[in-house]
Formats: C-alpha cells, structure tokens, sequence
C-alpha cells in the first residue's frame, strides 16, 4: 500500500478526498497514472492486492468514510484491475488461505458503493459480450461456446477455426504465478476430430479482415491502435512479432465502442475489433486491458493521459466543494496534450 503524495494528516477536520487505486505490485498502468496525477494534484492511495495481509483497513458504512493505516479518507474514484482471489497471499491452512483472499476481494470489488465513481464499470463475460452485442446488431464471429468442440468446429465455416477459453487468458496456481492460456487457430479438420472436454470453451469462425484494431474506451473517449500480428498469441509469446501504430478512430469504430459501452454500463474498456472492409466485428472487451504495453509498441502516450484527465475529472465532481480544483500549470497542459487527444468525444 502507498500513498502519493502522502497520507492526509491526522488533524483534518473531516476524511480527505482520495482516488483509490487497487491492482498488482507490477502492474506500470497504475504507476504512470499515479504519477501523472500526482502533477495535477490529485492524491491516491494503492492497494497491492498481494499485500493486502499486513493492510489495516476499516469502512463506516453509515458516512462512507474509509480508515487505511490510521488515515481517513473519503473515496472519490475506486478503480480495481486483476483483483484475482489467488493474488493475495496463502496460509498454511488452505481453507484459511481462500477465506482471506475471498474477503479482501469481496471488500476491495464493493468499496465502489463508497465512491460516487467506481471503474471499470461493468463486467461481462465473454459469453455475455457476445450475445449483448450480436443483439445490438454488432456483427460477431459465428461462435459456440461448448464442451464437444469438435462437431462445432466441424460446423464452421472456412479452413480455420479459433479457440480460446471462456474466462481469463492466464490461471494463477500461486500467488504472483500465471500460466498462460492462449487463443489458438487451428485448422478446422483438426478441430472437428477433438475429444469432449471437461470444462467449456469458445469455438469461434476465423474471420477474414483487413485490419485488427485495439481500442481504449476513457468516459466516452477513444483511443485506437492498428495491430499486426503473426499469431493470436504473439502479444504474449512474441513481443517482437507484433506491430503496433496509433491510428484515427473509424467512425463506425467509434460508434461500436461507444454503444456497447452505454450498454455495459463501462467507463474503462479495451475493445478488440476487426474491420472487414466498412463492417466492424466485435471480438470481446477486456475491463481490466493494460495500455502500456500498446503505448511502449506504438511510442506514445494517449491512453495514459487520457486516463490522468478522467481520473482527475471524477475526483473533481465527486469532491465538490470539498476542494478547490488545482489549476493545471501550462508544462501539465503540455504533457497531457489536449482533451480531445486522437479522438476524444
């Protein structure tokens, strides 16, 4: 747990307002973000999610006020990323050890209902995503998700099919260790003579396209980057595969974002498109999308600046007249760049 640019001290009349950060000790989206925030004076807290065992925490859930390590603050903004139970770190009572990692996730996820905002915002599983948007008319992959991907393999349409799991790409089998679960295309001939499985996956067309795009939805803001890849799972096996450039918004793009968006209730989405031609097709939205790692590839710093300016815009309307807004001094402006950035509203 850390505090930037320090604790509120213990004499203020009432709890501070604060943006609440919860992730991973390695995650760097938070550490840029913090940074930037810090700038434009806007204090956080952090909460490593494996060292949640030696935090002293306490929530008044009559005025809303969170006590961490003896400092009371009042929650403006609460943002959560990879709050996976297995983070936090095990007992030697493997029963113990679930409880306590079940109930730092419980408490850490619901400190939203403190803050007057809480992001990401939604959370829709992959199956989810993809019934919501072919029902808001958003073309999709033909997909099934099943146990017996062999016969919906043998159904689909093409050479090739992709396969990948239903939940998370990575499986933590101790705190701090992922084990990578990858999309995979595979030729449908191979496919159709799998065995059933013992637990779900998705079995998806492999789709003809242009181009394959990510996108970063901010509060209505847009970022896109044009990806070119060699595989499905080279943005994690081969980094130096995959090619990534800042590209303009399409508007249909745009509009797809937009609308599923409003429709999961997401302030912070990174959506995965592709474009055939003028059509969009929607692959799924990750809630907990890392941006760094695209900005590093592309050389810029967009999301991260858009994502200091929504910050600081909650903090601002849900502090009131608590606090005076700090004015952004003209270095700020110029490092963060205009509102609008590539895309904006």
């Amino acid at each position: 747990m850390s505090w930037l640019p320090g604790p509120p001290g213990s004499s203020a009349p009432a709890p501070a307002p604060y943006v609440v950060l919860a992730d991973r000790a390695g995650s760097s989206e938070f550490a840029a973000l913090r940074h930037t925030l810090s700038r434009l004076g806007v204090p956080s807290v952090r909460v490593d999610a494996g060292g949640v065992a030696a935090l002293a925490l306490s929530v008044s859930v009559g005025d809303g006020t969170v006590t961490v390590d003896g400092h009371p603050i009042a929650p403006t903004v609460v943002w959560a990323r990879h709050l996976s139970p297995r983070a936090a770190p095990g007992a030697a009572d493997p029963a113990a050890g679930m409880l306590r990692a079940d109930s730092w996730r419980a408490l850490i996820g619901q400190l939203g209902a403190l803050a007057p905002s809480v992001l990401p915002g939604g959370a829709p599983g992959r199956l989810e995503q993809l019934a919501g948007a072919a029902r808001a008319g958003i073309r999709i992959p033909r997909t099934v998700v099943t146990t017996d991907p062999g016969p919906a393999a043998a159904a689909m349409p093409g050479p090739d099919v992709v396969v990948k799991v239903l939940d998370e790409h990575f499986v933590e089998t101790a705190p701090g260790l992922l084990v990578g679960v990858f999309p995979e295309v595979v030729p449908r001939a191979e496919a159709a003579r799998w065995a059933p499985l013992d637990f779900p996956v998705i079995v998806q067309e492999h789709v003809r396209h242009d181009a394959e795009l990510r996108v970063f939805h901010l509060a209505g803001a847009v970022y896109a980057y044009a990806v070119v890849k060699s595989a499905p799972d080279a943005l994690w096996r081969d980094a130096t595969a995959v090619a990534v450039t800042p590209v303009p918004v399409p508007p249909r793009a745009a509009e797809v974002v937009r609308g599923l968006a409003e429709l999961w209730g997401l302030i912070y989405g990174a959506f995965d498109l592709l474009l055939d031609g003028e059509e969009v097709v929607f692959l799924e939205v990750n809630v907990d999308g890392d941006w760094r790692w695209f900005e590093s590839k592309a050389g810029d710093r967009a999301v991260s600046h858009a994502a200091a300016r929504m910050v600081r815009a909650l903090h601002l309307r849900a502090a009131g007249d608590v606090i005076s807004p700090p004015p952004v001094g003209i270095v700020d402006f110029l490092t963060l760049g205009t509102p609008s950035g590539r895309q904006g509203r």
